[in-house]
């Protein structure tokens, strides 16, 4: 599961890709100028690009040669017309990661997309105190002790995220930033309503919460061989952020 933004003019271009990435549980946003990608890639975290060649305003050749000149590190898929051995390789000069040709199958893309995110099967980690813990892509469940448990699109994606980084705290806006669509209106609160569910679900009696919080630093889940220091860990419903 990942963010993934696309820039693309076409609106039943854009509209398909949208479609298609969030039935597989991706979120995905999109826009359909250069400018205004320009400014998402400058304000908000992404784990992937989807760009269009041709772009009212900044090109996609242009966005893409302005991003990685400003240090943008993520994966960009460029999304042309122009078949040229010269157009592909301006593209990969300005950039891009990848490149496939209009019109396209939305399959095609999906096998790019996923070979840019490197995505495993599965991600399993024996976490301190937590027993062994597993996700289930096929299933969007997570596997605790050998328990599945199905989790909502947005408990996965939480729980996908923070175990990608265990150990380490993420302040509730760096989360929202993350894991929610950069235009959504969601809150701290929501992230609070969502990591109470996922604790009332997932979380086995006299065991440490899957999720753990300390005053001042977020949210985290803990390494092997960690304890929770000198921060105090809280897991009441209202978690001080």
């Amino acid at each position: 599961m990942a963010k993934i933004l696309i820039i693309e003019d076409d609106l039943v271009v854009a509209r398909m890709v949208l479609d298609w990435l969030e039935a597989e549980h991706h979120v995905a946003e999109s826009v359909h100028t250069g400018n205004d990608g320009w400014d998402r890639l400058k304000f908000y975290s992404y784990d992937l690009a989807i760009v269009d060649w041709q772009l009212p305003g900044i090109s996609g050749v242009e966005l893409c040669r302005n991003y990685r000149s400003n240090g943008g590190t993520i994966p960009i898929l460029m999304l042309t017309g122009k078949t040229s051995i010269e157009n592909k390789e301006e593209g990969f000069d300005a950039g891009a990661d990848d490149y496939l040709t209009k019109p396209f199958d939305i399959r095609e893309l999906g096998m790019r997309v996923q070979a840019l995110l490197r995505r495993p099967s599965e991600i399993v980690r024996p976490l301190q105190g937590l027993g062994q813990v597993a996700l289930d892509y096929k299933k969007y469940a997570i596997v605790r002790d050998g328990v599945s448990i199905k989790l909502l699109p947005k408990e996965f994606a939480l729980v996908e995220f923070l175990l990608r980084h265990p150990g380490r705290f993420f302040t509730p806006e760096q989360i929202l930033n993350h894991v929610w669509q950069s235009d959504s209106d969601s809150t701290v609160d929501s992230l609070r309503t969502c990591i109470k569910r996922l604790r009332q679900r997932v979380d086995s009696d006299g065991q440490p919460s899957l999720i753990q919080s300390a005053r001042g630093f977020g949210y985290k889940l803990e390494l092997p061989g960690t304890g929770s220091d000198s921060q105090t860990i809280e897991q009441s419903d209202t978690d001080p952020a």
